[in-house]
């Protein structure tokens, strides 16, 4: 039978008993047919499991082991387990992460059924938090721009050459930015939330970590990289999401350390000049924003002489 789903998990180090955690939240899923299901574990990290045999108690799932030679990466596990996956969509998921309830596998399959046009299913996301008094929180949030509690498309992946580059903590929103311009029109919500992602003593909390919202140098590299690949993946949109990216960059750059302002700035510069081809008609997307905001609170009319600045600098004007 055909999969529908591969689940790629990077055991990054974890423990059959860490695994555990995750496994079990898989094999415990109801209403669906585990036939349909394929779970790729890849033990990636620098300790590995000595025994499968504890892995035989989730026995309604079909595994496949991939023992390395060498140290991969987190996201060279994730885009091996990409490379090999088999199922119509593929779900991404860390050691330290578990479905969060027995359905939603059932969920996912019913909104995938309903929906065969759709390319990205979307969850949402319960993260566990600790405060410096060790008082634990739960947030839960959208999955925009991460890969945690959805399920994407596996040929839409390939054929838009969407890979796990190397940019650091930005990792996870690269692939996820560039599958959404991909998806464009055909995601699809699906109401629960998805996966749950929790502390733990000993498991690695490294394999798609959360990330603070404040860009950096960082960031900025990685959303060159991003708009380079969006030029291929949706040319028709390029140029307004790099506009629209150029005045963002412009309240941001206010929340990032004053120390990295200069080099951000600087970066930024380098991202536009890369697209220089294209900087009239990303003006005049600029433009346009211009006039149809006209709020008090937008750069342009909060401090005009500023924002006109800040254009001409990072344009090389």
């Amino acid at each position: 039978m055909d999969k529908l789903i591969s689940i790629i998990i990077a055991a990054d180090s974890a423990t059959a008993a860490d695994l555990s955690i995750p496994l079990s939240s898989l094999n415990n899923q109801l209403g669906i047919d585990f036939r349909q299901v394929e779970v790729i574990l890849i033990d990636n990290g620098r300790y590995q499991l000595d025994d499968l045999e504890p892995l035989r108690l989730f026995n309604h799932l079909k595994f496949r082991y991939i023992k390395p030679a060498r140290i991969w990466s987190w996201p060279a596990a994730l885009q091996q387990g990409l490379m090999i996956a088999t199922g119509q969509f593929v779900m991404f998921m860390g050691p330290n992460m578990q479905l969060n309830q027995i359905d939603v596998l059932q969920r996912f399959f019913t909104v995938a059924r309903a929906h065969p046009e759709a390319q990205l299913l979307a969850g949402t996301l319960l993260t566990q938090q600790m405060a410096p008094t060790r008082e634990v929180t739960y947030q839960v949030d959208e999955t925009t721009r991460l890969l945690r509690g959805r399920w994407f498309n596996r040929a839409l992946l390939m054929q838009a050459q969407i890979a796990f580059e190397p940019f650091g903590d930005y990792t996870e929103e690269l692939v996820a930015r560039l599958a959404e311009a991909a998806a464009t029109g055909h995601i699809q919500p699906v109401d629960v939330i998805a996966c749950a992602q929790f502390l733990g003593r000993t498991v690695s909390e490294a394999v798609l970590a959360p990330v603070a919202r404040a860009v950096t140098p960082e960031w900025v590299r990685m959303m060159d990289r991003y708009f380079t690949q969006l030029k291929a993946i949706a040319p028709a949109t390029y140029a307004k999401a790099l506009a629209q990216s150029i005045i963002r960059f412009y309240t941001q750059l206010a929340q990032a350390k004053p120390t990295d302002r200069d080099a951000m700035l600087a970066l930024m510069a380098n991202l536009v000049a890369h697209h220089g081809a294209r900087w009239d008609e990303i003006q005049v997307h600029i433009d346009e924003a211009r006039l149809a905001d006209q709020a008090p609170r937008a750069p342009w009319n909060s401090e005009p002489a500023r924002f006109d600045a800040y254009l001409a600098r990072i344009a090389g004007h």
